[in-house]
């Protein structure tokens, strides 16, 4: 009994048996009573046993309101704990909702008990083990959860050690939380999370554990990502790892390497998923067999990091199979980017939600790394945006984003590459002598369109089109930027409903009047960008000492017929005929996508094929321009649509006038 006492006190410095800790704080989490712990679960009653939902040696009590899970183990485990408890790491990594909650422990006698959160769906193993028909996309749910939950630990140098399918608990709606933590350890100091360290305390469960770990003894992040690689091929095909380590063959990783390879999948997958009458389920598991390989790579560098993993798992529930972007994309220490940065001094450009400044990665790359000013609702679903387009998109027109902090840090970053020209605001209204010549202008539109083009066939509206989102690299050429206030357009759909948002000279009237925004708002702000590049003029100014847009400046003098008056004085408008007829054509486009309402302008196709006409000298316009004045009526233009058999949507009760 003395030597037991004497156990306690070593790992509850400041206690007694039963008892509770003294102020030392050494433990911060609570000491329980073992009465009262025997006492919810009628003296450790058989009753009350969890087994048959894969939970050994673990009993169902309820306590203080609150349904509890009691594990029961003997003072020969007690080393298990020992270590764990007095480092105290759950204080430093708890709460989070895929990590199962500890509540206390309690010591009594020859037996210790620890009390954690009750799940009643128990664990995935027993799940897989009993043919339970958990449906696909529940699984890829189970399997996203978990990498949730290691991608946390991993952020706070935690390495789980023992990943495996009975670890990974299931409450009532099939929500998984990651337990089985007393085998982590915290990477010693010095120690980044991308590298491993040297130990003698091999830890792990047959089948599961990283065949490198085993062999030299090196423990780091990776051995948790080979771990997780299993834990996906037992998901897809219904096996626990123990009827891979029983087959005739080396290993699980050699099986679906095999089967794969061999386009033989089908053999492995559990048919109940429905892969064989879905196309979509055939191709989301195959994805995720595929990364379960890459999680199984060796060596251990191979292998992605748990991030990575959980971004390449998201894609895949958003249908996205074509990974190998997303795996290019990396996670980025804050520290690394304070040294790319140093110490974020070069700013290179300040906006509402976030400023960015230039940097330079070990690997010699230059990067814009943009942080983000606070971390409230609106800038978290900017930087999440900005992430789910970039991933998905890859255009040549189009800024390219190389990674981003991690989702657990402190500040949200995203690194992309370096521009060095800057944008197309700065070349038109900044104080530089040397002017864009009218040939780069009409180019920069041309890609500018072409990117737009782009989204929009994507089903991606930008929502935030303007000279300071369109980047120019040494050779001019365009790269559109910033998509955190970007939407998705359902294919069915012409419109969204959505708050208005955007910069007040180039939103859209008809936009922010309804709520509603289509690709044709963007029209309407590149028709913005068009005035500017004709003219050099900020898109808000001030005309006879009052402030206007340059759109309602641009439709006034070309109403007016004045449109020397529009055009920068630079190009000498009357002095070269050849450019007058193509500054008119850019004017009179501009003046289109301007339109409202919104059913008058043309697409961004369209604006992209009328611009290339210019440039080739081919110019001509399908869509005609209705000058909208208080004078016109919606039935005049309902009849100039119908005369010229314009493909347009109902009108607003209301015609914008400028």
């Amino acid at each position: 009994m003395k030597m037991c006492s004497d156990l306690f006190q070593r790992c509850f410095p400041g206690t007694s048996s039963g008892t509770s800790p003294d102020d030392s704080n050494q433990i911060k989490w609570p000491i329980l009573s073992y009465k009262e712990l025997a006492k919810v679960t009628n003296n450790f009653d058989q009753c009350n046993k969890l087994g048959k939902i894969g939970l050994d040696k673990v009993y169902h009590g309820k306590t203080n309101g609150r349904e509890v899970a009691i594990q029961r183990y003997s003072y020969n485990e007690m080393h298990k704990f020992q270590k764990f408890l007095y480092e105290d790491l759950i204080s430093s990594i708890l709460p989070h909702k895929n990590l199962v909650s500890f509540y206390g422990c309690a010591f009594h006698h020859k037996e210790f008990l620890l009390a954690h959160e009750y799940l009643s769906n128990g664990t995935l193993a027993a799940h897989l083990q009993h043919s339970s028909t958990l449906n696909w996309l529940t699984r890829l749910d189970i399997a996203i959860d978990t990498a949730n939950a290691l991608s946390y630990l991993h952020y706070h140098g935690i390495v789980h050690r023992n990943i495996k399918s009975s670890n990974i608990l299931l409450d009532k709606n099939l929500g998984a939380k990651l337990g089985g933590l007393h085998l982590s350890r915290k990477l010693p100091e010095g120690v980044s999370i991308d590298e491993t360290y040297v130990t003698d305390d091999l830890v792990g469960t047959c089948g599961y554990i990283d065949p490198e770990y085993v062999s030299n003894g090196r423990v780091g992040a990776k051995i948790d990502i080979y771990s997780f690689g299993v834990v996906l091929c037992e998901l897809i095909s219904s096996k626990v790892a123990r009827h891979w380590e029983g087959c005739d063959e080396e290993s699980i990783t050699t099986i679906l390497s095999k089967k794969i390879g061999s386009h033989d999948l089908n053999k492995v997958l559990d048919p109940r998923l429905g892969f064989q009458s879905d196309h979509k389920i055939k191709q989301m598991i195959t994805a995720v067999a595929e990364l379960a390989l890459d999680c199984m790579k060796s060596p251990q560098e191979l292998r992605p990091n748990m991030e990575q993993v959980l971004e390449i798992l998201n894609g895949i529930r958003q249908e996205r199979y074509e990974t190998n972007s997303v795996k290019a994309f990396k996670i980025f220490h804050h520290a690394e980017l304070e040294e790319a940065t140093k110490n974020f001094k070069s700013c290179l450009g300040k906006g509402g939600f976030a400023t960015v400044y230039y940097g330079k990665l070990k690997d010699g790359r230059e990067v814009g790394v943009k942080r983000f000013h606070n971390e409230t609702d609106k800038s978290i679903k900017q930087f999440m945006k900005e992430i789910e387009i970039l991933s998905l998109l890859q255009h040549k027109n189009l800024v390219l984003l190389y990674g981003c902090s991690s989702r657990h840090s402190k500040n949200h970053i995203l690194v992309y590459e370096y521009i060095s020209n800057g944008t197309l605001s700065k070349h038109l209204h900044g104080p530089s002598t040397e002017k864009l010549s009218w040939l780069s202008r009409l180019n920069i539109a041309i890609e500018t369109a072409t990117a737009l083009v782009y989204l929009h066939d994507s089903g991606i509206i930008h929502r935030d089109v303007k000279g300071s989102n369109i980047l120019l690299d040494e050779n001019l050429a365009v790269k559109v930027a910033d998509f955190g206030l970007s939407r998705s357009l359902p294919n069915s759909d012409t419109h969204v409903s959505t708050m208005p948002v955007g910069t007040h000279a180039y939103i859209d009237p008809d936009y922010y009047e309804s709520g509603r925004v289509s690709d044709r708002s963007d029209v309407y702000s590149f028709g913005v960008v068009l005035f500017e590049l004709i003219s050099s003029k900020p898109p808000s100014l001030l005309n006879d000492g009052e402030s206007v847009t340059l759109a309602k400046f641009g439709i006034t003098k070309m109403l007016n017929k004045a449109l020397e008056e529009l055009v920068d004085p630079i190009f000498k408008f009357r002095s070269d005929k050849n450019l007058m007829e193509m500054i008119a054509a850019v004017a009179e486009l501009a003046f289109q996508c301007v339109q409202c309402p919104k059913e008058l302008r043309p697409s961004m196709k369209q604006v992209l094929e009328t611009l290339e006409g210019i440039k080739n000298g081919t110019w001509g316009f399908n869509q005609i321009t209705v000058l909208v004045s208080e004078k016109v009526t919606q039935q005049e233009i309902e009849e100039l649509v119908k005369e010229k058999n314009i493909q347009a949507q109902p009108f607003m009760d209301e015609i914008k006038v400028f």
